[in-house]
């Protein structure tokens, strides 16, 4: 761990302690990070598009981003710079007032949320009467009698059902 940037006047204070001492240190702050009511007030502290300053665990190193998404008790930040994203527990980061002054004025923008795949199920419903194709190529045609989330179930006039994906049906229009 790199011990660049970390206060120095912490480091002169742990210096002089012994390994068992240092153990007991870490037992406390442990202790005390779990604590419910901590976690709840850093939790309180933050908010989306808020800039912050955390912690890299791997180097020690300080580092310094905006808050993209929030958990309960993690919030995903993006990291200045470099923009990668780090999943981070709330009790780990800080707000910081050492944003740029652009960033104070412009409001939050979240990323654009994943394009959902169009479900064709919208367009059918109970009693319409569908068509399609089965593995030998035949058209088969029925009145649907169930939907789910990725088929529709069709009953034909010679009582067999066939399970069929919304992508393979086709309307019948009554002419």
């Amino acid at each position: 761990m790199s011990l660049q940037r970390t206060d120095p006047r912490m480091i002169e204070a742990l210096e002089g302690a012994s390994s068992l001492q240092l153990y007991q240190l870490k037992a406390l702050i442990e202790g005390m990070l779990a604590g419910p009511r901590r976690g709840i007030a850093a939790r309180a502290n933050l908010h989306l598009g808020q800039p912050v300053q955390f912690v890299d665990f791997r180097d020690g190193q300080m580092r310094r981003g905006k808050i993209i998404a929030m958990r309960d008790t993690q919030a995903t930040v993006q990291e200045e710079g470099t923009k990668r994203t780090w999943k981070i527990p709330c009790l780990a980061m800080q707000g910081y007032h050492g944003a740029e002054r652009r960033d104070e004025q412009a409001p939050y923008e979240p990323p654009p949320e994943p394009a959902r795949a169009t479900s064709r199920a919208r367009e059918f419903q109970r009693g319409d009467t569908a068509t399609f194709d089965d593995r030998d190529g035949r058209n088969i045609t029925g009145v649907i009698v169930r939907i789910n989330q990725r088929t529709a179930t069709l009953a034909t006039g010679d009582g067999v059902t066939w399970r069929v994906p919304f992508h393979a049906l086709r309307q019948v229009l009554d002419v």
